[in-house]
């Protein structure tokens, strides 16, 4: 198995340089973008997975799959390691390209410009809404070894799209594991009762959001979640008070285009 290879920064800079400036788009149309071969360097002690872009789903139904397939292949890699923006924007210019091409329907983009800078490039908004990093870290963050299906309250959190990109797949409470892991058992085991999983992730970020202000949350376990939890749940299930000029649900662009994070 060859080692992984990612293209140079300056490379990936003036490929995004020219983005901005309205250059080079009809690039991200073919079926396999032009990049420079010398402008790739390999990087040390991460294999280059073999088949993974036939495991790939470019659907939102499929991004469970999707995102379970990219951690598996690279399960190796540090938390500092992922964060790196060249690593996964190199993935989406070479190796996982026509997965996200088809993913965000570039060719179907009524702003491609946009569509390129808000998935295929690692945006302001973090590595959570890029269209590979954002699948591979929200698996990192939520899943479990200790169970038989280690990716079960993975699955849990890729159902709703305000729970995994809007709210609490975007808050830090979601970066202490035992918050994350009680959360999550939860609305597993309540699935049926949840009326509105916008409703109750809005509102249950928001509470431990304030409750974090006087309490170590840090320090303590998925029990006490799960209690929390239990005990607000049916405060979580209430519709919040409409903003003043708010009209319909977001779509996933919305989601993506908006600067909530």
């Amino acid at each position: 198995m060859a080692l992984q290879r990612i293209l140079k920064k300056s490379y990936i800079d003036q490929i995004f340089d020219d983005v901005a400036r309205g250059n080079g788009l009809e690039k991200f149309l073919e079926d396999s973008f032009p990049v420079d071969e010398n402008c790739f360097m390999v990087t040390p002690q991460l294999k280059q997975p073999e088949g993974l872009l036939d495991l790939l789903v470019p659907t939102p139904e499929g991004d469970f799959q999707s995102a379970v397939a990219i951690y598996e292949a690279y399960k190796k890699l540090t938390p500092l390691q992922a964060i790196n923006h060249e690593f996964w924007e190199s993935l989406a210019l070479s190796d996982l390209f026509p997965y996200m091409q088809k993913r965000w329907n570039l060719h179907e983009s009524r702003d491609l410009k946009a569509s390129i800078i808000n998935h295929i490039k690692v945006s302001k908004q973090g590595v959570i809404r890029h269209g590979l990093a954002g699948l591979w870290w929200l698996v990192y963050l939520s899943v479990d070894t200790d169970r038989d299906n280690p990716y079960e309250l993975t699955e849990m959190l890729f159902k709703n799209y305000t729970l995994r990109y809007i709210r609490f797949g975007s808050s830090r409470m979601i970066q202490h594991k035992e918050a994350t892991l009680g959360i999550l058992q939860y609305l597993k085991d309540n699935e049926q009762r949840i009326t509105s999983m916008e409703n109750v992730a809005n509102n249950m970020t928001s509470y431990f959001n304030k409750l974090g202000a006087v309490k170590q949350l840090t320090f303590l376990d998925r029990d006490f979640f799960y209690n929390e939890m239990a005990a607000h749940f049916d405060e979580f299930q209430a519709p919040p008070k409409k903003k003043e000029g708010e009209s319909k649900p977001m779509t996933e662009e919305d989601i993506f285009n908006s600067d909530e994070l």
